[in-house]
């Protein structure tokens, strides 16, 4: 009977540590744009708008790494329920992980624009990553 709660969270874990040595690239690129777009938005923050406290910063962070690893754990057992339609469920991992990844890079490429008064990035690829948010549509990016 004891075993029984242990057993789950062991279950658990391994699939999680599994699941982690399996996609390390992916977590690795997430948690690099995520320290990136930290970095930008401290220098705005506290450069530009002039607004930066150690507080904000914390739960800022804390706040984005929280729902990128929400976000990537739904939408890996979204697209692991599909997994037997093999274009839907390509198709479905390529959008979902695009959109975990674009979460704290676009924060931070709009950081970027914004400290450069939009010359860096150039305001064309913004408009281009603010119409993939509005509609999902691959083919904005694309043109």
């Amino acid at each position: 009977m004891l075993s029984l709660p242990f057993s789950i969270v062991t279950w658990l874990l391994s699939k999680i540590a599994g699941w982690s040595y399996d996609n390390s690239e992916y977590i690795a690129g997430v948690l690099t744009c995520i320290a990136i777009d930290h970095f930008i938005g401290s220098v705005y923050h506290a450069f530009k708008l002039k607004d930066f406290t150690f507080r904000k910063n914390i739960v800022g962070l804390l706040t984005k790494l929280a729902l990128c690893a929400g976000a990537a754990i739904l939408f890996e057992i979204i697209h692991t329920t599909l997994k037997d339609a093999s274009f839907i469920y390509d198709y479905l991992k390529s959008l979902t992980r695009l959109i975990v990844i674009l979460y704290p890079a676009g924060s931070a490429f709009l950081n970027m624009s914004a400290i450069t008064n939009g010359i860096f990035p150039p305001l064309g690829w913004i408009n281009k990553m603010k119409a993939f948010n509005e509609n999902l549509d691959l083919n904005k990016i694309k043109k």
